[in-house]
């Protein structure tokens, strides 16, 4: 089985479905009147079905035996595709593109508070560091693109890989600030555990360049965050976050790709130690 590309198939199938289950559970499963959910729904029993389900096969098919990766991360996220390079280019422009609506919201956010002070300034902090922290992960996936693309072996202890997991940090805190005034919690949950596999994956990614390889626990939560980020999109968010769901569909899905099919086959990462003139093959 290519698990390369049944996984994160099976991921964005399972994402797909969790859409419209999530669809369903918001237009039948609150009550119109109050917003609170009506106990013993179909729609919300069927997506808590799905989750688990999806939660509990992956974690089967992504462990097993693995590669030790001596080379780390450049040797783990090798990739001469222009696919791979295409989708995660998209990708850190998407981040690029949320960060700056982030930061256009700012003036919108202050004004939701009475006092124009300091208060207003410190509670709005966490979507300003977000929104900056936004554009810095979009140029750190571009460039780690380019390396994973060409073959530059610039992936040991870098720096650049440790923005993302920061910015993911900030994204589930000024996600919570959001939302932490809504007593429902149903009503945004699966945002915050989509926000946090994302966190978890690019973490673990980020492993591989500090000789911390974990190929299971990397392509798990990537492809849980796939998954997750799919249902979390039917929740309607605002255009900023919508993108930055989408960037990590995008780039969770092609990481793990690449990393599954290096660790399938080790001859294949034996000749991207040569790349054939022009970087592609």
């Amino acid at each position: 089985m290519r698990k390369e590309i049944f996984l994160p198939g099976l991921a964005l199938t399972g994402g797909i479905a969790g859409f419209f289950l999530r669809r369903w559970q918001l237009s039948s499963a609150f009550e119109p009147d109050t917003g609170l959910p009506v106990s013993g729904a179909p729609a919300t029993w069927a997506l808590l079905a799905l989750s688990f389900l999806m939660a509990l096969v992956l974690l089967p098919l992504c462990r097993g035996r693995h590669g030790p990766f001596p080379g780390g991360y450049d040797e783990a996220f090798r990739c001469f595709s222009p696919l791979y390079a295409a989708l995660t280019a998209a990708a850190g422009f998407l981040l690029g593109a949320g960060g700056i609506l982030k930061l256009l919201e700012l003036p919108a956010v202050l004004a939701e508070y009475l006092d124009p002070g300091l208060r207003s300034i410190l509670a709005a902090l966490p979507r300003l560091l977000l929104a900056f922290l936004c554009l810095a992960s979009a140029v750190c996936v571009i460039l780690t693109a380019k390396n994973n693309y060409r073959g530059e072996g610039r992936g040991t202890r870098s720096t650049l890989l440790l923005i993302p997991p920061f910015f993911s940090c900030m994204w589930l805190i000024a996600a919570y600030q959001e939302r932490a005034a809504d007593p429902v919690l149903m009503d945004y949950v699966y945002q915050l555990f989509a926000i946090i596999a994302v966190l978890l994956a690019l973490y673990s990614m980020a492993g591989f360049s500090f000789e911390k390889a974990k190929v299971a626990r990397s392509a798990y939560f990537s492809l849980l965050g796939v998954y997750l980020c799919g249902v979390a999109l039917a929740d309607s968010p605002d255009l900023s976050s919508l993108l930055l769901f989408v960037f990590a569909i995008l780039y969770l899905t092609a990481s793990a790709s690449v990393l599954l099919g290096n660790d399938r086959n080790p001859a294949a990462q034996q000749k991207a130690e040569h790349p054939p003139e022009g970087g592609v093959s």
